[in-house]
């Protein structure tokens, strides 16, 4: 890191401990208790503002201050140089939070964002999130660790119990279940593995130590390719599948510490799975300052209460797969999604938008996150932002 950097990162540090106090570090930090949502454990802080345009329409995000452009920057695709002039085009319309992880094209989403921010200067101008991708893969290593001394019998007694699990959660039903991606359905089987591996075995006392040096490495690892020295939100975990997963002291412990030396400002959790239940777990836990969700057209209904709670609770929520619930390239989208939006925003417009349009209609939600690959995209879903209409029947 560069003086620059170190300096940015006093800063933060000494913000966290200072100004904004209480509203992004845990109340009950240090204490062995876990954080109750329902113990003032986070208090709104000032609006902060960065880019902003005056075309654009903004939210706050949750208790954190940040002030979030209704339309963030999604960067899955994100792989080469021809993602920058995208950010710009953004920026000029007012979009100030880029979403990203290393998972994204194989870490070129970061890089060529660690890229932009270099050349451009442009870092404190822009809200930046991004995730412990890797967390997951890592804990299922250590899980094999114990599945690899169990019998062959064993092992398949697991996966049946896992199996039958699922079924009884009933988290696959259609109409609360929605797949958005291939192999995204795996992370069920594994993450039901995994508690009954830890509620039958328990953690090996080795784990803890390795798991932190490993989530403290891997968000290292972000800031570097970023090209900063802070996050203003990271996710962990990226995409989480099970509630029970949520429920780890490693979580908590190094979200603290990175609190702490000023490396990130907020915590939050994303999830496609079992969402509404994640979502209330996260709310019930206490330290995440945020959440992105799946949330759109087809999920709404399972949805509304969670998502209003967590607001309550003082958490910033990012809606994301809204669009791909309608339009979704490789994968089956059923004709009554799109009928169902059509009929809620019967208005002319492309569906991407229109998807958009329907989501902000929510005011428990922070923002929108989109891949928008060309600035007609851009220009297409900015034109939602700031509108209120009255919806058809949904």
């Amino acid at each position: 890191m560069t003086n620059d950097n170190n300096s940015r990162r006093t800063f933060v540090r000494s913000v966290l401990t200072t100004s904004v106090g209480l509203s992004v570090v845990p109340a009950t930090m240090g204490s062995k208790e876990k954080p109750s949502a329902s113990g003032g454990a986070r208090v709104a802080s000032s609006p902060e503002w960065r880019g902003r345009q005056s075309e654009m329409s903004y939210r706050k995000f949750g208790d954190t201050g940040m002030m979030v452009s209704e339309i963030v920057m999604g960067t899955t695709p994100w792989k080469d140089e021809s993602c920058l002039p995208i950010i710009d085009a953004c920026r000029e319309k007012g979009m100030n939070y880029i979403d990203t992880a290393p998972a994204y094209s194989k870490g070129n989403a970061e890089r060529m964002i660690g890229k932009y921010f270099k050349e451009s200067g442009g870092r404190d101008d822009l809200f930046l999130s991004s995730k412990i991708s890797f967390y997951d893969e890592f804990m299922r290593q250590l899980v094999e660790e114990v599945l690899n001394g169990l019998t062959p019998g064993k092992k398949e007694d697991l996966e049946k119990r896992a199996e039958a699990l699922i079924e009884e959660r009933g988290v696959l039903k259609p109409g609360y279940h929605f797949k958005y991606f291939k192999g995204q359905d795996n992370k069920f089987k594994t993450a039901h593995i995994r508690h009954l591996v830890l509620k039958e075995h328990g953690a090996r006392k080795d784990w803890k130590p390795r798991i932190q040096a490993r989530m403290h490495e891997l968000v290292e690892n972000s800031l570097k390719a970023l090209n900063t020295d802070y996050l203003d939100v990271l996710h962990c975990p990226h995409g989480v599948a099970m509630p029970e997963m949520l429920d780890d002291e490693n979580i908590r412990e190094v979200f603290e510490a990175l609190k702490q030396n000023g490396a990130i400002r907020f915590s939050a959790v994303s999830m496609h799975n079992d969402v509404a239940a994640n979502l209330d777990k996260a709310v019930e836990l206490g330290h995440y300052d945020g959440a992105m969700v799946a949330y759109n057209i087809g999920n709404h209904a399972s949805m509304e209460r969670s998502i209003q709670g967590a607001s309550k609770a003082g958490m910033g929520i990012v809606a994301m797969k809204v669009a791909r619930a309608v339009s979704n390239p490789g994968m089956e989208v059923p004709d009554w999604r799109i009928q169902k939006l059509n009929e809620a925003i019967p208005e002319e417009r492309s569906i991407h938008s229109k998807s958009y349009l329907w989501a902000l209609q929510n005011p428990s939600i922070s923002c929108c996150v989109s891949e928008m690959p060309t600035v007609e995209a851009i220009a297409d879903n900015a034109s939602v932002t700031g509108r209120k209409v009255s919806l058809g029947m949904v």
